[in-house]
């Protein structure tokens, strides 16, 4: 009969295991559209990029994508290697060496040996990996999971000087730097000895080097060098006008691109003609030692003498600022706040594939910095200087600008029409906030009725910039400014009409508790607390606005900053959730207040899978209880769990029945709201045993213990999961003792 009963457990533990997988807290999404290195390791393309690793299969034509979030070090990959065994190393920008074991599909930890550091070329040879970096090469070795030394000064070259590429030739190794060549004897006993090293600085910055047969060759600006043994020293091979961006080798010769897209191979020593192959724009690397040509650029994976890969699906970039959801779930992010960044329009998520949209897909404009939606489900876009962009249910974008609204281009422009922000409020009318001129509100598209409050009725000068509108109610609007503070705007009632308008500026000579002028974003809390975040900390203020006085009464201000808990005082972007807490991105991480107001706990890069922690924008999805956090190096994606109320809702427990086969066992309860606490019990009702949340995290261990530390016996046990609201579900697993 046991051993009837210990199948059925096993066969019904192997069926309930297969279905009911962990809940990931923590997802991310990257572009890894700019390839940085390209290695060709068994027939595979190794791409080193902005947003992680990605590795495409020629033969199944299909990619595979890694991040931090599967172990990798960080998401800025600069470059590449791979060692005798087989195993792939990826050197990152400031965030350590991470090794993949490729047998056995897995990261290594990171080794942080080199943090803060920007790993530029990496070699492998006997057991060591040479890794250059912008301070110099160090040697680590494999075996010891150490670095041994590092050599700070090449010869006569200046110390700590930043290291482009590494090659190893003729028992040497050479290396690549801003100021020439340098390279010593591998034989010799102290490469620390800045005389142990040879240099040439007649080639001037070089950035490539590659050994091709017997022939060493590098790539310096607009020419290329190959280095005469018997000489010992290097010699002109090719010159141009314009700048070499990458050497490779394809059909056994050596090939460069140029900066206009063009592509030379070597045909004998100092002899080159042209390759017929198309030209490829922002070209970064070229590949070695394979059939094909495979090229890295700022637009991705790129071939001559295969098949140009598909393009993968993803972001335009890495940077992520405004996002909106629509009510078809489809998440649309602006890849710029402003016209200080690198623009890359548009990015659409439909919860698998990513889309982009800018000027080839019929925008006016790549600077797409604000969204909002109306009460038709349409998409505003407000582009900095292009007006506004509609999208209409055809998915054809219509506009808006000086020439047919009421709309106005800036001061010195008056054809740049700069919109910053775009809010709907109660009754659907849109409010637009218009760059150096004011607001301006608007009842539909095409708008029948308009009305432009300039800047003096926001008790604004002219020509300074409004920033973020928050809608508060009865007519009253909050925004920010760049340098000015914070305006309460009362329209009173009558959004159309002006003559009841009135206007108070916020700044630090109104309060000095304002932690400073420039604002950077506002929320309006579902308890009408308004949140005002400034690049020198976060303020809560809560009061009361008297239409008839025109004035605002302060009834209680608390600032937060670096000194009270948060990461850092730069404060980017605030968001609230469904059960009142806030969220604060900063320029150091994500930290969250709870409702009550007191600072509970902080995300960063070292403690969580978050991305970055440069966090410039939040969403919050109700629905699906999900925190969209927008990065300068990704878009993060925290599930907070599940609400759950007495009798509904739902987590999950795995392995389900749990087989107890020692302390190493191991329950997992999964997809709690985060801090949320469990308590288990016997079929009689006896406390079994008692588990705490941890603050900023979803998911509890147990393994098996009552609460006198020992393992309970088989039979069914109920649960209780309680959320910080109070809200409970219950539940019921079994476990059954080894045998």
């Amino acid at each position: 009969m046991g051993n009837h009963r210990n199948f059925y457990c096993l066969l019904l533990l192997a069926l309930l295991a297969a279905s009911a997988g962990a809940q990931e807290e923590w997802t991310g999404d990257t572009s890894m559209r700019q390839i940085n290195q390209v290695l060709v390791l068994d027939g595979q393309v190794w791409n080193a990029t902005a947003g992680g690793v990605l590795r495409f299969d020629p033969g199944q034509r299909t990619f595979e994508r890694f991040t931090r979030l599967d172990g990798l070090a960080g998401n800025q990959v600069l470059s590449l290697a791979a060692d005798e065994h087989g195993d792939l190393w990826f050197g990152t920008e400031g965030q350590g060496l991470s090794r993949f074991r490729l047998a056995e599909h897995r990261f290594d930890p990171p080794y942080l040996d080199f943090k803060d550091l920007r790993i530029e070329a990496l070699v492998a040879a006997g057991g060591r990996v040479y890794v250059a970096t912008d301070r110099g090469i160090s040697v680590f070795l494999v075996d010891k999971e150490e670095v041994r030394e590092t050599y700070h000064r090449l010869g006569d070259l200046a110390k700590d000087l930043q290291i482009n590429d590494l090659v190893i030739f003729n028992g040497a190794l050479w290396a690549a730097t801003p100021d020439g060549v340098a390279w010593a004897s591998l034989d010799q006993p102290n490469l620390q000895d800045p005389e142990s090293w040879q240099t040439n600085s007649f080639l001037g910055a070089t950035h490539t080097l590659m050994v091709q047969g017997d022939t060493l060759l590098a790539a310096a600006n607009r020419n290329v060098f190959a280095f005469d043994p018997q000489l010992g020293r290097f010699a002109p091979d090719y010159a141009d006008t314009l700048k070499v961006l990458g050497m490779g080798s394809f059909q056994n010769r050596a090939v460069i691109c140029l900066q206009d897209g063009k592509f030379m191979w070597r045909t004998g020593p100092g002899e080159w003609a042209r390759q017929t192959a198309p030209r490829f724009a922002q070209v970064t690397s070229l590949s070695q030692g394979d059939s094909a040509l495979w090229v890295g650029s700022k637009q991705g994976l790129l071939a001559v003498g295969a098949l140009t890969p598909p393009a993968p699906s993803e972001p335009g970039a890495n940077q992520f600022y405004e996002m909106k959801l629509l009510d078809s779930g489809e998440l649309w992010v602006s890849s710029v706040p402003n016209d200080f960044s690198d623009p890359h329009g548009l990015y659409q998520f439909d919860g698998t594939h990513w889309q982009i949209h800018d000027r080839s897909q019929g925008l006016p404009s790549n600077t797409l910095v604000s969204l909002e939606t109306d009460t038709a489900d349409r998409l505003w876009v407000g582009t900095w200087g292009q007006g506004v962009v509609i999208r209409d249910s055809t998915g054809t974008w219509q506009r808006l600008n000086q020439t047919n609204s009421i709309l106005k281009g800036v001061p010195n422009d008056p054809n740049f029409v700069a919109i910053s922000d775009i809010s709907r409020d109660s009754t659907g009318l849109m409010w637009l906030a218009n760059v150096q001129i004011g607001l301006v509100v608007m009842d539909n598209f095409p708008p029948t009725r308009s009305q432009l409050f300039e800047n003096p009725a926001l008790s604004l000068a002219l020509k300074h910039d409004i920033g973020q509108v928050v809608i508060a109610p009865a007519g009253i609007k909050w925004i920010s400014t760049e340098t000015d503070g914070l305006i309460l705007f009362d329209d009173g009632g009558t959004p159309f009409d002006p003559a009841d308008d009135s206007s108070l500026l916020i700044n630090q000579v109104y309060d000095q508790r304002l932690t400073s002028d420039r604002v950077n974003a506002l929320l309006l809390d579902r308890s009408g607390r308004l949140w005002v975040a400034t690049n020198s900390g976060l303020n809560a203020v809560r009061g009361t606005y008297s239409r008839a006085s025109r004035t605002f009464r302060v009834e209680s201000w608390r600032t937060y900053a670096a000194e009270t808990g948060l990461p850092s005082s730069e404060i980017n972007t605030i968001e609230q959730d469904d059960l009142g807490n806030i969220w604060v991105g900063t320029e150091g991480g994500l930290t969250r207040i709870s409702s009550q107001g007191e600072v509970e706990f902080t995300f960063t890069k070292s403690n969580s899978l978050l991305i970055d922690n440069r966090v410039k924008s939040l969403l919050f999805d109700p629905e699906k209880r999900e925190l969209w956090i927008g990065t300068f190096d990704g878009l993060s994606r925290l599930h907070l769990g599940e609400v759950t109320t007495p009798g509904g809702g739902s987590l999950t427990v795995y392995p389900n029945p749990f087989v107890l086969e020692g302390s190493g066992s191991t329950l997992h309860f999964a997809g709690l709201p985060l801090g949320a606490s469990l308590r288990i019990f016997s079929l009689s009702g006896q406390l079994v045993a008692q588990l705490d949340g941890t603050p900023g995290q979803g998911t509890i261990e147990w393994r098996g213990q009552n609460q006198a530390g020992v393992l309970v016996g088989s039979g069914v046990y109920f649960f209780v999961a309680t959320d910080e609201a109070g809200h409970s579900t219950k539940g019921k697993f079994a476990v059954v003792g080894s045998q």
